[in-house]
């Protein structure tokens, strides 16, 4: 009995790049997505050439590696290199070309706005194709850690440090010198020189980064990432990085929008919200987020907009005894006024402006003479003024907010089950823990590919691979159609001409068909 002989290695053989790849293969969904699109019309560079210089890549085909690369969790532009030569699905999705690293690179921080149009450009598709409905959206956001480690970012309090670091070791070097001299020991005193001018150009360098903090918006700078920001992940681990707001469409838990966001959540409500219905074109949309997003002045504005929030409001710690707190002040919205613990009545004093980080809001101040001979007085305020009752102009919207989440609250609890698995597939499958590029406009970009890549992969396992073919032949056919119908179909484009020698058969089984 013999062991199992595989084949002589020099023995040659006929095959074909095409056998080598299975029918249900990832990379041929890959293929026929983006040949699928109008690169020329989303902005990718190279569509078209010139009639002069060396011959560039096709963008379809730097395009393809990348999607491929997303899906396996392979987003080095050196590794991707790697697999041209050594990976038969990607020699096949590439026509055994090999771009350089550098190729790669260019390309994704070249084409950022297009691949964003992109993503944009294949979830209209979906909704055209009933797989979003925009009815019901989930929004939550994930750390992504940068390229920037948490010793290049400073803030105020980590410069002070540095300074006191610096100006007590400067004083050791001095009591040091000056017991030198005294020993007459030239040779050390000048190493100890040195070293306080070393010191002296270290205090500048921080100097200069205190001016920058200074000058900051939030009152932090990074030296590698200039965009990244020291971002709380979780139990107060810190991390330099961004945080990706992501909303995701209820219906099939696709990927409806990504971006960079800020350090925290509560600025991004409004925001997420209103990118959302612009792209989509939906007048109204249940929204659902979690406690971190919960601002008044943001619900106000979804609520002007078309848009029931679902947001609990966040924990607070109280500062007054229990039964005078200001949730035990009953407001009558006939009279505009709030009546105390102790029946008394405060009327609005004043009207005054807040802001947050992103706009500015109405605030009614309440109060009442009563204050200064109330019996309660020590128990409900130490202020010389009495007791004063703020409320912002959205405070009823807030408020029916808060009514809909304890109302609604199995409703709710959906939002974990809808946009949840989106950061599980990125960071466990795929291993974004990380970005791999820097500045917001490039780190966006990472974000369009994988919710592009994950969309066209919750397709295939929704509706099959045979499905989605179908759709995407017969949109290829439609626009075939309506380019040569009005003359602008250019005969010599490559990529056309593949694709029809490659699908010619369905092709005709799609307009037997129609």
């Amino acid at each position: 009995m013999n062991h199992k002989q595989g084949i002589d290695r020099h023995q040659i053989q006929f095959v074909c790049l095409d056998d080598f790849v299975a029918r249900d293969s990832f990379a041929r969904v890959i293929d026929l997505l983006v040949d699928n699109f109008p690169l020329n019309e989303l902005g990718f560079s190279h569509v078209h050439l010139n009639n002069q210089g060396n011959e560039p890549y096709h963008p379809a085909t730097l395009l393809k590696l990348l999607l491929y690369g997303q899906r396996h969790g392979i987003r080095s532009a050196r590794k991707l290199v790697h697999q041209c030569h050594i990976n038969l699905e990607v020699k096949w999705l590439l026509r055994d070309l090999k771009p350089a690293h550098r190729t790669i690179c260019y390309f994704r921080v070249h084409n950022g706005d297009a691949i964003k149009r992109a993503h944009r450009h294949f979830v209209k598709q979906l909704q055209n194709w009933k797989l979003i409905s925009g009815e019901i959206l989930a929004l939550d956001s994930t750390k992504l850690r940068g390229q920037n480690s948490i010793k290049n970012n400073f803030n105020q309090k980590k410069i002070n440090r540095h300074l006191e670091y610096i100006d007590h070791k400067i004083e050791e070097y001095l009591d040091a010198i000056q017991q030198i001299k005294e020993s007459s020991n030239n040779k050390s005193s000048e190493e100890i020189e040195n070293k306080i001018e070393n010191l002296e150009e270290r205090r500048e360098q921080y100097k200069l980064l205190e001016q920058a903090v200074a000058e900051s918006i939030d009152g932090q700078v990074s030296t590698t990432d200039p965009d990244s920001r020291a971002v709380i992940k979780h139990r107060n681990i810190i991390e330099v990085g961004y945080n990706a707001q992501t909303t995701v469409d209820a219906k099939h838990q696709i990927i409806v929008d990504v971006y960079a966001g800020g350090v925290n959540d509560r600025s991004d409500l409004a925001t997420a919200a209103r990118r959302a219905q612009d792209l989509l074109q939906v007048k109204h949309i249940e929204l659902l987020a979690d406690a971190g997003y919960h601002n008044g002045a943001d619900i106000a504005y979804c609520e002007r907009k078309g848009i029931r929030t679902f947001i609990p409001p966040s924990k607070k710690h109280h500062q007054k005894e229990k039964g005078y707190r200001k949730s035990d002040f009953l407001y009558d919205a006939a009279t505009d006024t709030y009546t105390c613990p102790a029946d008394q009545v405060l009327r609005k004093e004043l009207t005054y402006k807040k802001r947050n980080s992103k706009r500015s809001y109405r605030v009614h101040r309440y109060g009442t003479a009563a204050c200064a001979a109330c019996p309660f007085r020590k128990k409900c305020t130490s202020a010389a003024a009495g007791r004063k009752i703020e409320r912002p102009a959205h405070q009823a919207n807030t408020e029916r907010n808060d009514q809909r989440v304890k109302k609604y609250h199995n409703f709710y609890r959906l939002r974990q089950q809808i946009v949840e698995p989106v950061f599980g597939i990125w960071k466990r499958q795929w291993h974004m823990e990380y970005l791999i590029l820097k500045t917001r406009p490039k780190v966006e970009t990472e974000l369009h590919l994988a919710s592009l890549t994950y969309n066209l992969l919750r397709v295939v396992n929704l509706k099959g691979l045979e499905w989605l073919k179908n759709r995407l032949k017969s949109l290829f056919l439609a626009s075939f159609r309506h380019r040569a119908l009005h003359g602008t179909l250019c005969r010599n484009s490559k990529v056309i001409r593949t694709f029809i020698s490659k699908h010619s058969c369905s092709l005709r089984t799609a307009a037997f068909a129609s």
